[in-house]
């Protein structure tokens, strides 16, 4: 079993200091709670006052708190490579190492003109499963969840996410229909309203589309929800859709559309 804490967070944007002491505070408060990963939304240091990131080593701030409270911890941080920015998804462990990290492919608006683009996925061995890194906008695209857990053997896929007020039924459905399409464990976590709108409305889905656990609100939350490993194999059994897909057929069809 997987036993996952979510935070809904609300961020402040640009207010580094503020966000990195509201972090901690909820590290603190829930590190208690024999949890195997506390994970937190897109971005939420900075928020989407980007050049605030450069205030901060954002991964080496979240990296010190996951060791000091001896807590892993997944959140979605500015991350500089080579000169590079990126829109990141990390997860530390409890020593404060890092796990992996994935960087956002499906830029949204003004973080095109920021960040640069990710181009690979990742899917890292973490207490006994594949856990497989998307972010926000990714969401809406099966072209990348569905290698992921096939090619890549994702059980979990999480989603940190920044998704704008309004559209938390696409956005909770999204993650259902990933989940089912897909047959892993999706975990859609969103921000909570700060000095900006966000739809909340966090949400964890089964592998057979079923919803675990949805926070029904546009504020700050928390919610707990354990994950089973068996409920993965019964809903490949039940509904045997990745036994019955054709990939060779869809090539076909996709270079057929080309003429």
């Amino acid at each position: 079993m997987l036993k996952l804490g979510i935070v809904q967070f609300a961020v402040i944007e640009g207010e580094v200091e503020r966000n990195c002491a509201h972090f901690e505070h909820e590290v603190k408060k829930y590190s208690g709670k024999d949890l195997d990963l506390l994970c937190f939304p897109e971005l939420c240091i900075s928020g989407y006052k980007f050049e605030k990131g450069k205030l901060l080593d954002e991964r080496a701030y979240v990296s010190g708190l996951a060791a000091r409270y001896e807590q892993p911890i997944l959140a979605g941080v500015q991350s500089v490579h080579e000169g590079k920015c990126y829109d990141a998804v990390c997860l530390w462990d409890e020593t404060g190492k890092l796990v992996g990290e994935y960087k956002k492919i499906h830029l949204w608006a003004t973080e095109n003109d920021y960040f640069d683009r990710g181009d690979a996925l990742i899917a890292v061995d973490f207490r006994g499963w594949k856990i497989g890194m998307l972010i926000c906008a990714d969401l809406g695209f099966a072209e990348i969840s569905t290698p992921l857990a096939l090619d890549k053997g994702a059980d979990v896929i999480l989603y940190p996410s920044a998704w704008g007020y309004g559209w938390e039924e696409l956005f909770s459905g999204c993650g259902r229909t990933r989940a089912a399409e897909n047959q892993v464990y999706t975990v859609a976590l969103n921000r909570a309203c700060g000095d900006e709108k966000y739809c909340g409305n966090s949400t964890v889905s089964g592998p057979d589309g079923t919803v675990l656990l949805r926070l029904q609100t546009t504020e700050e939350a928390y919610g707990e929800v354990i994950l089973e490993k068996g409920k993965l194999e019964e809903a490949r059994t039940g509904i045997p859709w990745r036994r019955m897909k054709r990939p060779e057929i869809y090539r076909q069809i996709a270079d057929n559309t080309k003429h």
